[in-house]
């Protein structure tokens, strides 16, 4: 019991340690590129990550939901695409409802009109190639102050309380030995 219990325990710190320092390398990465070269959405080998904070694309994507964007080489009518947007200094998840040329003409699902400005293939971060439903509101909760504590502070909780049921049963397991010794 002891051996498997040590491995367990071993694991869970392993994962504990994992993601903890994931969330915490995580943060750093984007707090960089946001903040020293103004990069607002940040990839990693051409994907990137967003939290949807409007209900354009309404049903498909929600407030709240988390997508992932991929470069693409080519779009197409009837892709999702997130693009920068100069004029409103903020980037968009629209669909592309007509293709012409190097650029785009977008529209988001619930809206009952087409964007009223077309967008340029180089203002194109990629295509949403996955949508987490609800899980862009944990995302936005680990990347705040309150989230980074709670994350942390879980971990250790975690790891301490790992210690803790280590030392119990290392005296349950001693206290048989020792009882099973003394009745001989």
């Amino acid at each position: 019991m002891g051996k498997v219990y040590g491995i367990f325990k071993t694991i869970l710190r392993a994962l504990l340690i994992v993601a903890v320092g994931g969330l915490l390398v995580y943060n750093v990465y984007i707090l960089i590129a946001r903040s020293v070269f103004g990069n607002g959405m940040p990839a990693v080998f051409g994907v990137s990550f967003a939290t949807v904070v409007s209900g354009s694309m309404a049903d498909e994507i929600e407030i709240g939901d988390f997508i992932v964007v991929q470069e693409q080489e080519e779009y197409y009518t009837g892709d999702v695409i997130t693009f920068y947007d100069a004029e409103s200094q903020s980037y968009i998840t629209h669909r592309i409802i007509l293709v012409s040329g190097d650029s785009y003409a977008t529209k988001g699902d619930a809206n009952n009109a087409a964007d009223d400005f077309t967008v340029p293939k180089e203002a194109v971060v990629g295509k949403v190639v996955a949508v987490w439903k609800g899980f862009g509101n944990v995302v936005t909760f680990l990347q705040s102050p309150l989230g980074l504590f709670c994350a942390i502070g879980g971990g250790i909780a975690v790891w301490i309380l790992l210690d803790i049921v280590t030392e119990v049963v290392q005296k349950k397991q001693d206290g048989r030995e020792n009882g099973g010794e003394s009745k001989n």
